[in-house]
C-alpha cells in the first residue's frame, strides 16, 4: 500500500516537472507592419531635402583651403574709335594739277572751306596727293601753300610725280625775220579767293603779245602795293597773238589789324627788252583788300 502510494507521488512529481519544461517549438514571430505607400513617399522626399541641405550646406561652410568655383562674367566688348580720314582743307579757290608744281596742266579747283582726302605728298613735302574725281585716275595734286591739313598720319607715304608735259621743240632753229613789231600788253590780273594777312593767296597774271610779230625774252613784275616788290618772271619770248598765265603765291605780313585796301600792279617789259609798236599798255594795277 505505501509501495503504490510512492510509486504514484513519483508519477505525479514528473508530471509536473514536464509541465515546466520550456516548449521544444519555436514562438511565431510577430509579423512586421508593412510601411504604407505615402510613408514611402514621405520619406523619399525628406531624404531628398536632407541630401540638398547636407550639399548645399557644404558648398556655402566650405572648410578653408578648398576651392570654390566663383562664376565669371564675359568680358564687356570694347568698341575701338573710328580712325578719321587725313583731309586737305583749302583756304582760297585754289588750282588742282595735274603734277606737283606749276608746271603741270590745271585739272581744276577747290573752292574755299572745301576738303579732300589726302593720299600722298611729294618728296618735298610741298604738295599734297588728293582725291579728286575730276582728274585722271582719280587723283590730283594740290599746293601745299593753299591748304591746311587734318588726321594726318605719322608717316605720308610720297608718290612719284608724273612726267612733266613736253615742252615742244622747234623744228626749224632759224629766225624767221620779223615783219612790223610785237606789242607785249599786261592784260589781266586775278588771285583765287580773299586775302587774309598771313595765308598764302594765289596769284595769276596775263600777259598778251597784241603785235604782229615775235617778241623775244622779257621780264613781267607784280608790285604787292604800288612799288613795294611781290612776284616776278622772265619769259623767254611770246609769239604774235598769243598770251601767256603766270602764277605765283604771296603773303601780306604787314598792315594795320584793320581790313585794309592795297594798289597791286602787274608791269610787262619792265627791263625794256622789246622793241614794241605800243609802249603804253605794259601796265596794269588793282586794288586788292586785305583782311585781318
Amino acid at each position: 500500500m505505501r509501495s503504490k502510494n510512492w510509486i504514484y507521488m513519483v508519477v505525479v512529481l514528473l508530471l509536473v516537472i514536464s509541465c515546466n519544461l520550456p516548449s521544444s517549438a519555436a514562438p511565431t514571430p510577430a509579423e512586421s507592419p508593412q510601411p504604407s505607400q505615402e510613408g514611402i513617399g514621405t520619406a523619399i522626399e525628406l531624404t531628398t531635402a536632407a541630401r540638398m541641405t547636407e550639399s548645399a550646406a557644404s558648398v556655402v561652410e566650405a572648410p578653408a583651403g578648398t576651392a570654390t568655383f566663383t562664376p565669371v562674367s564675359p568680358p564687356t566688348e570694347t568698341l575701338s574709335p573710328t580712325p578719321c580720314a587725313p583731309l586737305a582743307t583749302s583756304t582760297a579757290n585754289a588750282n588742282v594739277r595735274s603734277g606737283p608744281d606749276t608746271a603741270y596742266d590745271v585739272v581744276g579747283y577747290l573752292e574755299l572751306g572745301k576738303t579732300a582726302e589726302v593720299a600722298g605728298r611729294n618728296d618735298e613735302n610741298t604738295w599734297w596727293y588728293i582725291k579728286y574725281a575730276g582728274a585722271s585716275g582719280g587723283h590730283a595734286w594740290i599746293a601745299g601753300s593753299v591748304v591746311t591739313t587734318s588726321c594726318l598720319p605719322a608717316i605720308v607715304q610720297v608718290v612719284e610725280a608724273p612726267p612733266l608735259p613736253p615742252t615742244p621743240t622747234p623744228t626749224n632753229t632759224e629766225v624767221p625775220p620779223v615783219v612790223g613789231d610785237p606789242d607785249l600788253v599786261a592784260s589781266a590780273i586775278q588771285w583765287s579767293g580773299p586775302a587774309h594777312k598771313n595765308q598764302a593767296l594765289p596769284i595769276q597774271v596775263q600777259v598778251t603779245n597784241s603785235g604782229n610779230a615775235a617778241a623775244g625774252q622779257f621780264t613781267v613784275v607784280w608790285l604787292s602795293n604800288q612799288d613795294e616788290p611781290g612776284c616776278d618772271w622772265v619769259v623767254s619770248g611770246l609769239a604774235a597773238g598769243k598770251s601767256k598765265i603766270l602764277e605765283c603765291t604771296f603773303t601780306y605780313t604787314y598792315k594795320p589789324a584793320s581790313t585794309s585796301t592795297f594798289w597791286v600792279t602787274l608791269e610787262v617789259d619792265t627791263g625794256g627788252d622789246v622793241d614794241e609798236s605800243n609802249e603804253g599798255n605794259n601796265s596794269q594795277s588793282s586794288q586788292i583788300t586785305v583782311q585781318p
